[in-house]
């Protein structure tokens, strides 16, 4: 990424939020493509678990978002998923279970809005990130 963090299209951010605020009680889970640390799109994936505790991608939907990534010459940026009965803050098995070296964004409701926050999740460590609105 060219900056720390993540650098989201307001679009996006609001495609993901009415995401997660469909999906509950379930979580939603979904990616986040783009250049250069900028979002340039957004995949909503079914959750295949339909669970209110736990996300798996839908793994047809997953592999048609990466090809997609890689038809636009776009990186995946971010994986996002929700906690609708939590905080925005990674599980321990979102740590044990992160596979990829991205942002991990994570939504969750705090009073009547849904929030978001970002982090690196890498080696058992939780660390942080910038999310910024373009």
């Amino acid at each position: 990424m060219a900056a720390p963090g993540l650098t989201l299209r307001r679009e996006h951010w609001e495609a993901m939020r009415r995401h997660v605020m469909a999906e509950a009680p379930y979580e939603a889970c979904g990616l986040v493509a783009g250049r250069d640390g900028v979002s340039e799109h957004v995949y909503p994936i079914p959750n295949a678990r339909r669970s209110p505790w736990r996300y798996q991608m839908e793994p047809r939907a997953q592999l048609a978002a990466f090809e997609d990534m890689d038809k636009h010459g776009w990186d995946l940026l971010a994986i996002y998923h929700s906690h609708p009965f939590g905080q925005p803050y990674p599980s321990r098995i979102d740590v044990a279970e992160a596979a990829y070296p991205v942002v991990y964004l994570i939504w969750a409701p705090q009073g009547e809005t849904w929030v978001c926050r970002g982090y690196l999740l890498e080696d058992g460590v939780i660390r942080p990130v910038p999310v910024r609105l373009k």
